[in-house]
């Protein structure tokens, strides 16, 4: 029977143009293509669906156009929605995400959507007691309309002991002391790049700041992602590097959303933390040969491909 994950908003809507950057004023351009894909934890979301976890959706979208896209694209992929709020008159939060595919690199230009509050839901219990683990993306914590539901999940979480995913994500540095540490006393595996270490290390850098919080949350495992060197797993017993996968990069937008995707998945079904981080790499390498992220997410198949050309002997499951 598949892992069911829950996942707690960060619902976005990526605008997806192929730009030049950098950007300089008054320097016009024309794009050689536009396209709206699901985006932020959507595309988490949909890497866990494609290497065959059971998903639900915490949280709130617009009562929009940008919205009704989100839901079909999670409706199509069977995600369990029925649990989202969908406030009349609301919107969804946007991204503009502006990538050069020959220079590489790319650069997001984002709106958070308005809308009533949303709370500790009924519902949102529910799925909660039917999962086998949760993920908070980090910009969901600097979203004022979900604080409520946030709270609510966090409070269940400290009650009933179901692992948490956390993924720090540039907006964490805007979380004060006490939120850092309420997250983490809880969390099981954290995501993060090496830039975002100081955002949950007391402005402390490197793989001696991922050490001492590991020491001082017991429970804790952390998987720093290292872009094409892969990632490096640490946790209070093991400090261990998984070789990333040599491919033509095409686009970066949304690797590291896939990449929690697919760790959890191996994570709850098993595998070793080795294991873990090159399925991981896997899934984050096969998905930047590609433009956009969410719906262009790689199969489990095409991870297997990955994984089956460097000689791993990881076979999957899914």
């Amino acid at each position: 029977m598949p892992k069911c994950l829950v996942t707690v908003g960060d619902l976005v809507v990526d605008i997806v143009l192929d730009a030049q950057l950098p950007l300089l004023p008054d320097q016009h351009q024309t794009v050689k293509s536009l396209r709206y894909e699901a985006g932020g934890a959507c595309t988490t979301i949909l890497a866990a669906r494609n290497m065959g976890l059971d998903v639900a959706a915490l949280g709130t979208i617009g009562d929009d156009h940008q919205g009704r896209m989100l839901l079909d694209i999670l409706v199509e992929a069977a995600v369990d929605t029925s649990a989202l709020v969908i406030p009349p008159g609301s919107t969804t939060t946007t991204v503009i995400a502006l990538a050069d595919a020959e220079r590489g690199g790319h650069v997001f230009l984002g709106h958070y959507g308005a809308g009533a509050h949303i709370g500790f839901t009924a519902e949102a219990e529910a799925r909660l007691s039917a999962a086998d683990a949760v993920f908070i993306p980090g910009y969901t914590l600097a979203e004022a309309r979900l604080l409520g539901l946030v709270d609510g999940v966090l409070n269940w979480l400290a009650a009933h002991g179901r692992p948490l995913y956390f993924d720090v994500g540039p907006f964490s540095r805007q979380l004060s002391p006490a939120q850092v540490d309420r997250v983490l006393a809880q969390c099981h595996v954290l995501f993060l790049t090496e830039g975002e270490i100081p955002f949950v290390a007391a402005g402390e850098r490197g793989a001696d700041a991922c050490r001492r919080l590991c020491q001082h949350y017991r429970q804790l495992t952390i998987a720093l992602k290292l872009a094409e060197a892969g990632c490096r797993v640490l946790s209070p017993s093991i400090d261990l590097t998984c070789p990333g996968f040599a491919v033509d990069v095409v686009d970066t937008v949304g690797a590291g959303d896939a990449f929690a995707g697919a760790y959890i998945w191996a994570d709850l079904n098993g595998y070793s933390p080795l294991e873990c981080g090159t399925i991981a790499n896997a899934m984050g390498a096969a998905s930047v040969t590609r433009s956009g992220a969410g719906t262009a997410v790689p199969s489990c198949a095409e991870t297997q491909a990955l994984l089956e050309r460097e000689n791993t002997g990881i076979n999957l499951l899914c």
